[in-house]
């Protein structure tokens, strides 16, 4: 003889006239905290967050392809292999993925960069690490340096402005440790201490950017690109490279090393060093 006893929805007990066997449906079992919220299982929890990134890494290979305004979230749907109604579960329309793809972004770079930083109590040393890495980052990630090439377009930023801060933030705290490592080293006398940290640190910054642009151009194949995808300014420079084609390619290290002999002696030639003639 046999009797069901119900002790939850999912969980049961079949009394036989000999034993007592627990019964586990398969499917998985729901818990409840105490305020009565649901608690959803750590494996669907993981399921979502790799279909989220999956989503946010299709949006990126499309968006710098194509630009914002001309990519369709269909078109990042067939790119994820997903129907396009399942985007919306995730984001709430392609301004939100968007926002959410170059903030995947930014942390990409910013952790990049921050794991680089050779632990030297140098702070010249520092400062080239950071060059070489946001260099290398670029040069090894030219669909990121399209993005940013288009979201930075002043054309573009009025359609973006959520992004520009958390941009601008990320931005803030470099500057505040570049100049940091500015005053450190002319406390060590290993800069000048009559020049204007905040200069030192916009000349640093702005051959930094320059460096990216040279080194990303010259891998980027730009022909099916429109102006949107890598911005206005993008396709001036590609045009402007072209006449710099027989030039041998520097690597990212070379770059960042020509970087740091120019903000640390200058372009000036002289007895020592130089072309005097």
């Amino acid at each position: 003889m046999r009797f069901i006893l119900t002790i939850h929805p999912n969980l049961h007990m079949f009394m036989t006239d000999c034993s007592v066997i627990l019964h586990v449906p398969a499917v998985p079992v729901t818990m409840s905290r105490k305020d009565g919220t649901r608690i959803m299982p750590e494996v669907q929890e993981l399921k979502k967050e790799r279909r989220r990134r999956a989503i946010i890494r299709a949006s990126l290979r499309v968006f710098s392809r194509k630009g914002y305004e001309t990519t369709a979230l269909d078109e990042v749907a067939r790119e994820a292999r997903l129907a396009k109604g399942t985007l919306y579960l995730y984001f709430k329309d392609k301004e939100d993925l968007y926002f959410h793809a170059m903030l995947a972004v930014l942390e990409r770079l910013e952790t990049f960069v921050t794991r680089r930083i050779v632990a030297s109590r140098d702070p010249l040393d520092r400062m080239k690490a950071i060059a070489l890495a946001q260099v290398t980052f670029f040069a090894e990630n030219p669909n990121y340096f399209r993005l940013f090439t288009a979201a930075l377009n002043p054309e573009m930023a009025s359609i973006h402005r959520k992004l520009l801060g958390p941009f601008f933030e990320r931005r803030r705290r470099l500057d505040e440790y570049l100049y940091g490592l500015v005053e450190e080293g002319k406390s060590k006398n290993m800069i000048r201490g009559d020049i204007d940290t905040r200069d030192v640190v916009s000349s640093y910054v702005g051959m930094v950017n320059q460096a990216i642009h040279s080194v990303c151009m010259s891998r980027m194949d730009t022909a099916g690109m429109t102006v949107e995808a890598i911005g206005a300014s993008g396709k001036d420079m590609c045009r402007m490279a072209e006449g710099f084609g027989e030039a041998r390619e520097s690597s990212p290290a070379e770059r960042v090393q020509a970087i740091m002999e120019i903000l640390l002696r200058g372009i000036e030639g002289g007895a020592e060093g130089g072309n005097s003639g």
